[in-house]
């Protein structure tokens, strides 16, 4: 049986892509509304990492639905699941909520940036001109609207790998939240490297208010990865026998350890901890510390993709 190709496979790697933009996306748009809030206010239209946030959200769930469309046996018929929704689908419904998510993202694109456009606009589609303004009306429910569905979707990408059944390590109430905090970590991550190549200010406000939450959320992450574990071997049986097969020797052992534990939670917590009392940030400390945050979250969804379908109940 070989990392990638064994009895039972049912998910592939594709999957894994998406589930990791989605959570991108979602994460992207948190912080950026966090930013807003709490730290720029007006002023974040004129923000690097805020502009970086607006352009990566959407191009991360775009890519993301791509994936999964042309991974489908029938792609062309993709569009039946945009019109004809299952209650008791999980798939379905977190297309409905992808499908809300898009549209309240680009509204608070529209309002963040309403300046900018407007005077693009100057006077031309004065619909479009009509609209703009009152979207800008409507902030404070969007931008609410907003973060109940990013939460909603960083948390869906563990719940459809939950639609897996059969499969012990997979059925864990522990994965959507962790699934939820490791979304919110890439886009994070994904925010300060876009900002950064955008020329922001590595040692700017941005990256600082960013960073204090960073910390916090590394530390729940490495909590939820060792609850979700302690979880299943404490179960006893199959559930035990797929937490050890998923951590302990061979290819994903390695990719757990080195990669998500090491790479991944370790060196940026570490890095994190030490600019607190240090010198000014950098370009490259911004740079690689969110790349490795990145690659981190990354190795996550496969890890947990494939590892959790190695193990049948």
């Amino acid at each position: 049986m070989s990392a990638f190709h064994f009895d039972g496979l049912v998910w592939h790697w594709p999957i894994a892509i998406y589930l990791f933009l989605a959570g991108l996306s979602a994460g992207a748009v948190f912080f950026a509304i966090m930013l807003k809030h709490f730290k720029l206010a007006s002023q974040a239209s004129h923000s690097h990492f805020v502009q970086a946030a607006a352009i990566i959200a959407p191009i991360a769930v775009f890519g993301g639905l791509g994936i999964l469309i042309f991974d489908l046996t029938k792609p062309l018929e993709f569009w039946k699941i945009l019109v004809f929704y299952n209650t008791t689908s999980v798939m379905s419904m977190g297309v409905l909520v992808l499908m809300a998510y898009q549209l309240a993202l680009f509204a608070w694109i529209l309002v963040v940036f309403h300046q900018a456009l407007l005077q693009w606009l100057d006077d031309r589609l004065p619909l479009l001109q009509r609209l703009t303004l009152w979207l800008v009306r409507q902030e404070a429910a969007i931008t609410g609207v907003l973060v109940i569905l990013s939460l909603a979707l960083g948390a869906y990408t563990g719940f459809l790998l939950s639609a897996l059944i059969g499969f012990p390590l997979l059925n864990n109430p522990v994965l959507p939240l962790l699934f939820l905090i490791s979304g919110l970590s890439s886009g994070a991550a994904a925010t300060l490297l876009g900002g950064v190549l955008l020329r922001g200010n590595p040692n700017g406000v941005e990256v600082r208010f960013i960073h204090s939450i960073e910390i916090p959320l590394i530390l729940i992450e490495i909590i939820l990865i060792f609850t979700f574990f302690v979880g299943l071997i404490l179960s006893g049986g199959q559930s035990e026998v797929a937490a050890f097969n998923a951590i302990g020797f061979g290819f994903w052992g390695w990719i757990f350890w080195a990669g998500i534990i090491g790479v991944g939670l370790t060196l940026p917590l570490a890095f994190n901890l030490w600019m607190k009392v240090s010198a000014d940030r950098k370009f490259t400390y911004v740079a690689v510390t969110a790349s490795f945050s990145l690659i981190g979250v990354f190795l996550l969804r496969n890890f947990i993709l494939y590892t959790g379908q190695m193990t049948g109940a």
